[in-house]
């Protein structure tokens, strides 16, 4: 059933054609900082949409809009090729949104989902048991500062990186800015 909805939706490429900037050559994006975004895969957190964004800034997705291993290797890659190597990352954006699956209490925690997938895969129920999945409780804005301070203190990221963190309200489309500290810079010895 859902091999056959793909299909249905791929379709529609039979009749698509790319148009500029989308068919920017790689090598030709413009030299200046790149900015990347951090979202969840959920459809209703949708950046393009909610702060109308055109070519430009990618969007990274994946449950939660997590500051996973993975997604800190899209970014150490980002800030090496970006523009043939000639700049680097300028920004990350942390965006968390309201009513997420990840903070929605015991039945979508870590312990939930560890619990889950150690059934599918008994074989491998100790290791299933010891995986992050990333779920938060009803604080949005802590999960971003948690994500924030885990992309700030990565070694392999540009110093002069700026992280910024959002809450997306998935019901009014409104976003709200996170900041780390009341003053916007971190008290010595924080990073």
């Amino acid at each position: 059933m859902s091999a056959a909805i793909v299909r249905e939706m791929a379709k529609y490429n039979e009749t698509y054609t790319a148009h500029p900037p989308a068919t920017t050559r790689f090598r030709d994006f413009p030299n200046e900082k790149a900015i990347l975004i951090l979202t969840c895969m959920d459809p209703r957190s949708n950046a393009y949409e909610f702060w109308n964004i055109g070519f430009g800034p990618g969007v990274l997705r994946n449950a939660g809009g997590r500051a996973t291993e993975d997604a800190l290797r899209s970014m150490r890659a980002l800030s090496v090729f970006m523009a043939n190597g000639k700049n680097t990352l300028g920004a990350v954006v942390v965006i968390h949104h309201k009513d997420c699956g990840l903070h929605h209490g015991p039945n979508f925690s870590d312990d939930f989902v560890r619990n889950k997938l150690a059934e599918r895969v008994p074989e491998r129920a100790d290791e299933a048991r010891k995986l992050w999945v990333g779920s938060f409780g009803d604080d949005v804005a802590a999960s971003v500062r948690e994500d924030m301070v885990i992309i700030m203190n990565d070694p392999w990221l540009p110093k002069d990186l700026d992280v910024l963190g959002y809450v997306h309200d998935s019901q009014t489309g409104k976003t709200e800015e996170v900041l780390l500290w009341n003053d916007k810079s971190p008290p010595k010895g924080q990073l």
